[in-house]
């Protein structure tokens, strides 16, 4: 039977090896050490990956499945048959076990992406615990307490959010767009390209948000750190203030360090609400082109009601994951400034009083 001193004592190790294991990245980009941090979790992120796969290719089905009942509806109509009512029943069946299925194997892809981010947290937790104990005294000396406080909650919080937010979503869109992209183009070039071209106006649009978006959470990062600084500074020595009545002075510094961090949270807002508002309009734009130019054929005889009522139908469906793509891109600035902030402590050598006897 495991004691808890024996439990608490294994947990340390495993934070230990897994901070051992990040060693091995120093040096590269702080996404992919965060990508190599979450991997190590492999049953896990194996899960998460592989539902991810899985639902959006039964997500991919359903545009073809309702395409199909649209056009076995129209024949039904057209021709009154107990057949074709009966194909109709097995298709609207099939279109609805799809659909549960694709339910059921999201429901596995946010568990177990959120289930890896956990793990990364509550490990790295103990080890940024660890790394605080270890290091010398005049290293607290020169670091406030706020500083730190900050990258154990915030960044580290930015670090753990990653693989939910960042890595699956590219995952995601990567099979909608790209085996999607095939098929609405072996159906139609015509109209499979005016479905997709939104997509480049997206990519630019979202290269330009996370480059924005990076460098003012890496400003706000800093800002929060000066308010969290100010706060504490005020919590340890409020005798003192009201001894010499220097509570309007205080709070006027608190007030200024607090509009200066909610007026650049305010800016980052308004940058990602933008840059969605224009994603969302153009793919509202290519919408509208399919149904004019498709429809245009559906009366010329070129093309089936059904045909067309799959391209719109796949549209539909990147609807949604395309206004998740500002999310996405915020995730990434987020992880990457985090991360070039978390990791560098996380690994940073501890030059404690031990040390130097054994250099001595």
């Amino acid at each position: 039977m495991i004691t808890l001193k024996a439990g608490r004592d294994r947990s340390r190790g495993d934070a230990l090896a897994h901070v051992a294991a990040a060693h091995r990245g120093r040096g590269q980009s702080p996404l992919l050490r965060i990508t190599l941090y979450s991997l190590r979790h492999y049953w896990q992120a194996s899960l998460a990956i592989g539902a991810t796969i899985i639902a959006s290719t039964l997500q991919l089905m359903i545009p073809r499945l309702l395409g199909h009942a649209v056009d076995q509806a129209q024949t039904t109509l057209t021709v009154a048959g107990e057949g074709a009512q009966q194909a109709l029943i097995w298709t609207a069946l099939t279109l609805l076990v799809v659909s549960v299925a694709r339910g059921l194997f999201t429901l596995v892809q946010n568990y177990f992406s959120e289930s890896v981010g956990h793990y990364v947290g509550y490990e790295l937790r103990l080890a940024f615990y660890d790394k605080v104990q270890r290091l010398s005294y005049s290293y607290h000396d020169r670091v406030h307490s706020g500083d730190l406080i900050t990258l154990g909650l915030l960044d580290l919080d930015g670090v753990r959010m990653f693989f939910a937010t960042g890595f699956i979503r590219v995952i995601l869109l990567s099979v909608l767009i790209g085996v999607g992209a095939y098929m609405l183009l072996s159906t139609d070039i015509l109209l499979g390209l005016l479905a997709l071209s939104f997509v480049p106006f997206v990519a630019w649009r979202s290269s330009v948000a996370q480059l924005v978006l990076r460098k003012t959470w890496l400003v706000l990062q800093e800002r929060l750190s000066v308010l969290t600084r100010v706060m504490e500074e005020n919590l340890g020595g409020i005798r003192v203030v009201r001894a010499f009545s220097g509570q309007k002075h205080e709070l006027d510094k608190f007030d200024t360090a607090s509009q200066s961090a909610l007026e650049l949270a305010h800016q980052r807002v308004l940058v990602r609400v933008r840059n969605t508002s224009m994603m969302t309009f153009s793919f509202f734009a290519a919408m509208g082109l399919v149904l004019w130019v498709g429809g245009t054929k559906v009366i010329a005889g070129e093309l089936s009601v059904g045909t067309l009522a799959s391209f719109l139908t796949f549209m539909t469906i990147l609807q949604m994951p395309v206004r998740q793509l500002g999310l996405m891109v915020n995730g990434f600035a987020r992880a990457s400034t985090c991360g070039s902030r978390f990791l560098p402590f996380s690994t940073r050598r501890s030059r404690s009083r031990a040390s130097r006897r054994q250099r001595r």
